[in-house]
């Protein structure tokens, strides 16, 4: 029961203001010393001492002050005008010693929890006071002289002469509470009450008495006098009553504004821990969760600055790692300042607190430290550090760093309740920071996942080595530059990583062949998309990504429906599946593949270009082609200042329509891709000859009911296996042969009505 908290400092308090208005010989910093007390601690007016640590006090004080008094004294001193402590501003909030002991209960709940103070009064004058002990054998060191002494204090204080005090039982002395018994003459305004009732009386009967004697007398002398007598006894009584509750209302404000003001700081203690639960809760990155703490701090709390230092992953040093308030010379300081861990010299309040896990509180920097070295504190004065509260950030009993605060300025004196603040923060944090730590851990280990998954892909093969890095990198550059979200960004990343994944089902044979591919092996390649979606589907993806199964399955679906393996058109595939595509097309048309060598850049860009017009998102090759400016400068200006310039007699126009053609004797469907009025391509897995004579029918997507025949030739074809032009699906080119003026006149129709700029 010793060890509990039980007296609050506002009683070490009043002891400390009498000793230093009354006892100057008494050396303050001694006593509280030999009081194993800090100055601190009792500035803090919400700080609570136990019982062993009051009585070692009040022994001290005694010996010190050589008064065994002394407990009376600060009783009485407690209410005295040279106090001016809250005790004696509650007591003149009230109208007289009555009101005042009634509420005294309320007030000594506020000094004490070792007791329990209860008031009953008795008659006019006279209060009966019982106190009981809060547990059994709690000391009552000096506790009686003091109440005594704060009695005769309430009384006095109304300008009452000296209380009568009695004390019929005690519990030093076996009896079960202590019980008080005050007594108390009447106050001067309180005796002119009476008077001023006893005239008012008198100013009726008296000159009704002598009106019977002598009615002239009684008119002319007797009511003039009785009816002065009265009104002046009022206008006395109304003067001290009137100054009476002036003083309670001055005294009652100046209590309320106490109250508002720590009101206040426990409104601003709560804003603080509401934005430091925001910053814990909203801040994933230890970065961001130091910035966010630093804010909250310099703008909620009293400090001129303030810093976090953090260990390092083998806790051989702290670094600083945020702060606040810290002016340029000083931030750089601490940057460059090395603080071991790795040594057992006392070292600087900073680490020794991390070591120890022990917070530290110095009220004067410049005043030595019974805990810490002198040098310790060296560096901090190097800093204009005039008071410091240095505490451990600790998370399952380990320390992960240290949290600072500190005054450049004496514009208060810090405080316990400072200390057990920022402790408490210190431990939240550490918590957040550890959650941080774990989340940061998990996500190496999952990208380290990620790119075992990718290498095992491309380790089959040294010529795509390092492929799904290329089109990552490509793919979260496009992102870039559409100001995607973050989160989105770290969804494509994945899915680029993984896209190539189902090639795992691929056979080497097929995989690695050299050669142009059969379209038996083309199929089975092609299957890898499907095949990508179907095993990363079976990953237990969470929140954004969830998405990825389906990106990366997506992308080599294209924009006109051509792609696989679903045949998606626009608005159907995934940004991040055409995002990809882009990647993946480039990266691999400019690496050494089995069955080609890689296309120089100025080709390639040609080659990409064509593409956006059929198979990719033209704001997606743009934002591709504008980070790869960016990324590359050198090569994007070769390649753009180099790409070959295709010069056409007659303009090819973008047309996809249905087109039935003649081979061996069978009637093919097939769709066209372009149309000129030289040639048409169509699209189609027929096999076809170069030379082969064709007759055609089709129709243009303006005049659906005007069908045209025409005759031509095989120009040149378009393999799966080995593509002449990768910008076209397979098929083949047909040169027309004899095209009717009709159907002249009507493509040209037809290229007149597209929009400008839509020509290839």
């Amino acid at each position: 029961m010793s060890g509990e908290p039980r007296y609050s400092s506002k009683i070490f308090n009043l002891y400390i203001t009498l000793v230093r208005q009354r006892y100057g010989h008494v050396n303050l910093s001694e006593l509280l010393e030999k009081s194993n007390i800090r100055p601190c601690e009792v500035a803090d007016l919400n700080h609570w001492f136990s019982t062993r640590q009051f009585a070692l006090f009040y022994e001290t004080l005694i010996r010190e002050t050589g008064n065994p008094r002394i407990a009376r004294e600060t009783g009485r001193f407690a209410a005295a005008p040279e106090a001016t402590g809250f005790i004696r501003q509650h007591v003149l909030s009230f109208d007289s010693p009555g009101n005042a002991f009634a509420n005294l209960d309320a007030t000594m709940a506020t000094l004490d929890h070792a007791s329990k103070l209860e008031t009953r009064q008795t008659g006019s004058g006279r209060v009966d006071i019982s106190v009981w002990p809060a547990a059994k054998n709690e000391g009552n060191t000096g506790q009686c002289q003091f109440r005594t002494g704060l009695f005769e204090a309430i009384v006095t204080t109304f300008n009452l002469d000296m209380p009568s005090i009695t004390h019929p039982e005690c519990i030093d002395h076996g009896g079960s509470c202590c019980r008080y018994v005050v007594q108390w003459k009447p106050s001067h305004a309180q005796r002119l009450q009476r008077l001023r009732t006893l005239a008012g009386v008198t100013a009726l009967t008296a000159p009704a008495a002598a009106w019977l004697a002598a009615p002239q007398f009684a008119l002319t002398t007797v009511l003039p006098i009785t009816t002065g007598v009265f009104c002046g006894l009022s206008l006395l009584t109304d003067h001290f009553l009137k100054k009476r509750l002036s003083t309670s209302l001055y005294h009652l404000r100046s209590s309320s504004e106490e109250m508002v003001a720590q009101l206040s700081s426990n409104y601003n203690n709560a804003l603080l821990t509401n934005d430091i639960s925001h910053a814990i809760s909203s801040k994933t990155t230890i970065e961001d969760i130091l910035q966010s703490v630093c804010h909250a701090f310099e703008k909620r709390l009293d400090f001129d600055r303030g810093l976090i230092l953090l260990a390092d992953a083998d806790k051989t040093r702290l670094n600083f790692r945020a702060g606040f308030g810290l002016p340029p010379r000083v931030r750089l300081l601490l940057k460059n300042t090395l603080f071991p861990l790795d040594t057992r010299a006392a070292g600087d309040i900073f680490t020794t607190a991390f070591r120890e896990k022990r917070s530290f509180l110095i009220a004067d920097i410049d005043i030595p430290q019974e805990n810490l070295p002198d040098y310790s504190c060296n560096f901090l004065r190097k800093t204009g550090c005039k008071a410091v509260i240095c505490c451990p950030i600790l998370c399952d009993g380990k320390a992960l760093g240290v949290l600072a605060v500190d005054q450049t300025r004496n514009r208060r004196t810090l405080t316990q309740s400072d200390l057990n603040l920022l402790s408490g923060l210190a431990n939240v944090l550490g918590v957040s920071i550890r959650n941080a730590q774990l989340l940061a851990s998990r996500k190496r280990q999952f990208n380290s996942t990620l790119h075992v998954l990718a290498a095992t892909i491309d380790a089959r093969d040294p010529l795509t080595a390092g492929h799904s890095e290329k089109v990552t990198e490509y793919a979260l550059g496009i992102c870039r530059e559409l100001n995607l979200s973050e989160d989105y960004c770290e969804m494509v990343r994945v899915s680029a990583l993984l896209h190539d994944y189902g090639k795992i089902a691929v056979p080497d044979a097929i995989l690695k062949k050299s050669g142009r591919l059969t379209l038996e092996e083309y199929e089975i390649v092609k299957a890898h998309a499907e095949c990508t979606s179907s095993i990363l589907k079976q990953i237990n993806f969470e929140g954004i990504y969830k998405r990825v199964p389906v990106v990366a399955g997506a992308h080599h679906e294209k924009i006109d429906g051509s792609g696989y393996p679903k045949g998606l058109r626009d608005a159907e595939i995934p940004i991040g599946a055409k995002i990809i595509a882009v990647a993946d097309f480039f990266e691999a048309i400019t690496a050494q593949r089995h069955y080609r060598d890689p296309m120089p850049l100025p080709v390639a860009y040609k080659v990409l270009k064509q593409e956006a017009f059929s198979h990719f998102d033209g704001k997606i090759v743009k934002a591709f082609l504008n980070y790869f400016r960016r990324a590359y400068p050198e090569d994007y200006e070769r390649m753009v200042r180099l790409a070959p310039l295709v010069k056409r007699k007659i303009v090819r126009i973008p047309c996809r329509t249905p087109v039935v053609f003649e081979n061996g004797g069978k009637s093919v469907f097939g769709t066209s891709t372009d149309i000129s009025t030289g040639g048409i391509f169509v699209a189609s897995p027929e096999a076809m000859a170069e030379g082969t004579a064709l007759k055609l029918s089709f129709f243009l997507p303006d005049s659906p009911n005007n069908i045209i025949e025409a005759g031509g030739r095989v120009a040149w074809v378009n393999h799966k296996s080995h593509p002449r032009k990768t910008a076209f699906p397979s098929g083949f080119g047909v040169q027309f042969i004899g095209l009717p003026r009709q159907a002249v006149d009507a493509v040209q129709k037809f290229a007149r009505g597209l929009p400008t700029g839509i020509h290839a």
